[in-house]
């Protein structure tokens, strides 16, 4: 064995012995205060991100407070008109679900009955019962002469209970409230 010759007595070369151990331990060290260090920076990336998404949090929960707000609103507002409307809106929804009303048949004859120069402004159905409407609409007449002509096309058209409820002059037009009774042809 030739050679460099190993020396097995720690004891002899002390200054040796703890500069390894030194380095050691310094490695050590700094891997432990890279770790700190890398832990401490990830925590406040976590901190950031945590309160970000707590604000976002928030703002998605007062989002969601306004819209059940709404809801509950929007709600209130249905359960209100069905109260109001409840009846029209069901015998007109049986109609339609019965097809014992054609629609298109009702208006056509209401359009036909129309002079020239008169035109309707507004129409709600007021009660709707097996096959038969009650209706309210005010229609616009150049003259007493077109609602005269009105009502009998109406008359010829099979209305029935027709009467003229308001009638007020504006601008030189007649607009008069009307309601009358149709019901579907057998």
């Amino acid at each position: 064995m030739n050679g460099k010759k190993v020396n097995v007595n720690l004891a002899s070369h002390p200054l040796r012995n703890r500069r390894f151990f030194f380095t050691l331990l310094g490695a050590a060290a700094g891997i432990f205060l890279l770790v700190a260090v890398l832990t401490l920076l990830s925590s406040a990336r976590s901190r950031s991100r945590q309160a970000s998404l707590r604000e976002s949090l928030d703002r998605m929960t007062q989002m969601t407070q306004t819209a059940q707000k709404e809801k509950d609103e929007w709600a209130r507002q249905t359960r209100d008109l069905s109260k109001k409307y409840g009846d029209v809106i069901g015998s007109i929804n049986d109609l339609i679900l019965a097809k014992a009303f054609s629609w298109i048949e009702f208006f056509s004859r209401l359009e036909e009955a129309l002079p020239n120069g008169s035109m309707i402004s507004s129409i709600a159905p007021v009660q709707a019962i097996e096959g038969r409407i009650d209706l309210r609409f005010k229609v616009v007449s150049q003259s007493l002469n077109d609602l005269l002509a009105l009502i009998q096309n109406l008359n010829g058209q099979g209305f029935k209970n027709i009467s003229v409820k308001n009638e007020s002059s504006e601008g030189g037009q007649l607009s008069s409230e009307i309601l009358l009774t149709y019901e579907r042809a057998n």
